[in-house]
């Protein structure tokens, strides 16, 4: 498995907006159940490479403002909320964070109830000031009980690129070469104005220049603003997910997922 992101949360107000949503434009969700804090619950939509993305909601009678994960993120129905790297140790990686200057809210148990009583667990951290840098997770029970099975599909990949949307790329792409070491940001054509790729990770970067994400920073802070699943090839793809027009994305093309609730925040990328 060339597996680089463990997976994504999108999040809203209402888990079933978010499931319905995702059926319509061909992802199946599976619904994950409610997590240890009881004041969010999920469903996951697998990707054949092993990654996922992680639908997720309050509960029946929470309010969004006290939900457990990214409440802000929840009550303005955003979309993107944060995105998730694996670690084979919570407490070395949550070290090399604090060692790279960087805040750290972990390592945290944290479990999911699956709808069928089996008990999830992992360990989870979270890193800086705000949602741009990926928090980590380590499994404490086998991953296969976190992640469902995807069904197998010829065009179909896996989730390919975080973009994150900041004031000051060149102080963002800065944040990532100190912690992880990424490169600089290279500009290309792509779907939001001072567009960049950061060469052989799973980041973009983008800057509002006004509009509407200008005010999602406003509302939420920096952090991602769109997800986008790695396919083979844009046309096959299309037999068996709805998306919108092709953009430019540097030399090949994307989509947006045909769905307001998508529109702009979850997307494929056609892979080089």
């Amino acid at each position: 498995m060339d597996r680089t992101i463990d997976h994504v949360a999108f999040g809203g107000t209402e888990l079933y907006e978010l499931r319905a949503a995702a059926n319509e434009v061909g992802l199946t969700p599976t619904y994950g159940g409610e997590h240890g804090t009881g004041t969010t619950h999920m469903a996951v939509v697998p990707f054949p490479d092993g990654s996922y993305l992680e639908l997720i909601a309050p509960t029946l009678g929470t309010d969004a403002a006290d939900a457990g994960f990214w409440p802000a993120h929840l009550a303005a129905d955003a979309g993107p909320a944060s995105w998730c790297l694996e670690t084979d140790d919570a407490a070395a990686t949550a070290k090399s964070a604090i060692d790279a200057g960087l805040p750290v809210d972990g390592p945290h148990e944290a479990s999911r109830a699956r709808p069928d009583g089996r008990l999830v667990e992992w360990d989870m951290s979270f890193e800086g000031a705000d949602q741009r840098l990926p928090f980590f997770i380590r499994d404490r029970t086998p991953r296969s009980y976190r992640v469902p099975k995807a069904a197998r599909n010829a065009a179909v990949r896996g989730l390919h690129t975080v973009v994150v949307a900041t004031r000051d790329r060149e102080a963002t792409a800065a944040l990532f070469a100190r912690r992880h070491r990424y490169p600089s940001p290279v500009d290309i054509n792509g779907p939001f104005s001072e567009f960049a790729v950061l060469p052989g990770t799973p980041l973009a970067l983008c800057e509002p220049g006004g509009g509407a994400l200008e005010a999602r920073i406003d509302e939420v802070g920096e952090g991602p603003c769109a997800f986008l699943v790695g396919v083979t090839d844009l046309d096959r793809a299309r037999n068996s997910l709805s998306l919108g027009p092709e953009i430019r994305y540097s030399d090949r093309h994307m989509a947006w997922f045909d769905h307001d609730l998508f529109e702009g925040r979850l997307g494929v990328v056609e892979l080089p």
